[in-house]
């Protein structure tokens, strides 16, 4: 999939102004209801929660893909399973509207470190730390933390609106109007607030280097769909294609990589768990490590965490030439990354 960020020429017409009813249920939540969010009051926040169940309702197609998802992975798929995991989903992204709001105390009220000795020795080797993390639990609160622990810290992200060309080709999943438009915006506001910042594929990966050099942390979610390289790995139990380049990285600089998960309880606040640090010069046994040993037993531990975007990339498997898993490929376009053991 091309990198999320070229916008469509901007519009004032009524095809521009016209959108989904989701669509424009987005541009609420973004845009109108992160006004009333307060930082100090998690009470408050907290008594939105149980509306998860109006996603859930509405969201059936989705569901189906999800449970498949779950089957494949897993070889069951509960409902109590996808229920949770949407109930995450909901609470997940309730959460990312307090994050221009959060300073240096009040994060406290919304997430607990745990394992923040392996950091600490990660970053006591001198080579920088990469934080490793699926897109599970509110991973967007931990990059906020980082920065608000007084941590330099730099986010490799996809941002922006769909490229017009994809936009065009799959209005279905990347339709760019008014609605879309504005609660992008207020999304990407609101990061732009946090102390740390992000860099996509139109920054130099020397950048990277040059943050770990310094004995920064550098985030990167291993199972993002942006990137220039892809390999074929193994992955819950099935084929996916995944960027080498977390591997590479650590490889090349001798930084140790830190698989992070963040944890989403029913109650009390989210829980940022690191693991111990991975180090070594082989990226093949460093990916190998950081997959198989510590991110699959946490997900088997947790999966309804990780449903909503196994679900989003199910959704988007037909629109590019390196779906997330192999047995989703439309066609043989993937076929350009085989690399045969990922190297």
């Amino acid at each position: 999939m091309a990198p999320p960020n070229e916008a469509l020429p901007e519009s004032t017409g009524w095809s521009d102004l016209r959108g989904s009813p989701k669509d424009v249920a987005r541009w609420l939540f973004w845009v109108k209801l992160r006004n009333a969010v307060n930082p100090e009051r998690p009470e408050l926040l907290a008594r939105f929660y149980p509306l998860w169940r109006a996603q859930y309702a509405v969201a059936r197609g989705q569901r189906a893909l999800m449970a498949d998802e779950y089957r494949r992975w897993l070889g069951h798929a509960d409902e109590t399973l996808v229920q949770e995991a949407y109930r995450i989903a909901f609470r997940v992204h309730l959460e990312e509207l307090l994050l221009g709001k959060l300073d240096a105390h009040n994060w406290r009220h919304w997430l607990r470190i745990e394992g923040g000795g392996h950091l600490d020795a990660a970053l006591a080797r001198g080579k920088g730390a990469i934080l490793v993390f699926p897109h599970a639990g509110n991973f967007m609160l931990m990059h906020a933390v980082m920065g608000l622990m007084g941590h330099k810290y730099t986010q490799y992200a996809a941002r922006g609106m769909a490229p017009p060309e994809v936009a065009r080709a799959h209005a279905d999943v990347f339709a760019n109007n008014k609605w879309r438009r504005e609660a992008r915006a207020a999304r990407e506001s609101n990061e732009d607030r946090l102390p740390i910042r992000f860099i996509s594929l139109d920054t130099s990966v020397r950048e990277l280097y040059r943050c770990l050099d310094r004995n920064e942390l550098v985030g990167i979610a291993f199972d993002g769909r942006i990137g220039q390289r892809w390999a074929r790995v193994p992955y819950l139990e099935r084929t996916a294609l995944l960027n080498p380049g977390p591997w590479r990285l650590a490889a090349t600089t001798g930084a140790a990589l830190l698989p992070t998960f963040l944890e989403c309880p029913a109650e009390g606040p989210n829980v940022c768990r690191f693991a111990e640090p991975i180090v070594g010069e082989d990226p093949e046994v460093l990916r190998h490590s950081a997959l198989a040993g510590a991110v699959e037993p946490w997900l088997r531990a947790h999966p309804a965490h990780y449903g909503i975007w196994l679900a989003h990339c199910r959704e988007r498997a037909a629109v590019d030439d390196h779906p997330f898993f192999l047995d989703h490929a439309v066609d043989d376009r993937w076929k350009r990354w085989d690399t045969e053991g990922g190297r």
